[in-house]
């Protein structure tokens, strides 16, 4: 199931403090205008079955069904900048509910169809497998090594590193702003190559700072993040930016 979904700029903001859904249908929810936890506003996103498993592009229907939408809940956001527009497959089947299933003989437990809801239901549905693995003879323990892997603060609910004076005295990469769009800074840069799952091309580093997901879209920024990729991963920046072969 394809969803498209527009992300407005930054300045957008001030028209949306909450989710703002349609009346539901028995398809789902439809298409909502939402702040997001970046600071921006999105729109969307759209439902549409495919059979193309790798189909992740946008679609001028796709947009025009959006922009129709966005335009009945709220006139004013279609005069705002785009920031971007994105398109991404979710899993669907033909059940209306989650499939999940165990098979005791292989000691198989199969978790699929999770809908939009599985974000929300995630724990729960953890614990639920976890308790059907233990019903099939898996056994379960603790681990007494485990630490958890604490994933940096992304969003603007709480302070950003360039915000954070004592830790720029600190280490004054965190003051030294990469993505002026996004407010990514080196030493956020830094971290992220360097981290338990680390970064290691610019997409990577996208998802686990922010740096080129901002209005310029990286057209600023590239270069130089790309420039610090390499230096902490030692890649060459022009692999990093795919131009090895031009």
């Amino acid at each position: 199931r394809r969803g498209e979904l527009i992300v407005f700029d930054k300045l957008a903001r001030g028209l949306v403090s909450h989710v703002l859904l349609p009346v539901p249908t028995k398809m789902g929810k439809g298409v909502l205008v939402a702040p997001t936890v970046f600071g921006n506003v999105m729109l969307g996103p759209t439902a549409e079955d495919i059979e193309d498993r790798a189909g992740t592009q946008s679609t001028p229907a796709g947009l025009r069904g959006l922009l129709e939408k966005g335009r009945a809940i709220m006139p004013r956001l279609l005069e705002e900048e785009v920031t971007a527009v994105y398109a991404g497959l979710r899993a669907a089947t033909e059940h209306a509910d989650y499939q999940i299933a165990a098979d005791p003989d292989r000691r198989y437990v199969c978790v699929g169809g999770i809908r939009s809801t599985g974000l929300t239901a995630s724990m729960a549905i953890a614990e639920h497998v976890a308790g059907m693995l233990k019903e099939v003879g898996l056994e379960l323990s603790p681990k007494d090594e485990f630490a958890p892997i604490r994933m940096p603060n992304l969003g603007e609910a709480l302070p950003r590193p360039y915000q954070d004076d004592a830790r720029i005295r600190a280490h004054p990469q965190y003051g030294r702003i990469v993505c002026h769009c996004e407010r990514a800074t080196e030493g956020e840069i830094r971290d992220a190559c360097h981290a338990p799952i680390p970064a290691r091309s610019v997409d990577g580093l996208r998802r686990r700072t922010r740096a080129t997901l901002g209005r310029c879209q990286g057209f600023f920024c590239s270069a130089r993040v790309a420039e610090l990729l390499g230096a902490e991963t030692g890649r060459p920046v022009e692999a990093i930016l795919g131009l090895e072969d031009e």
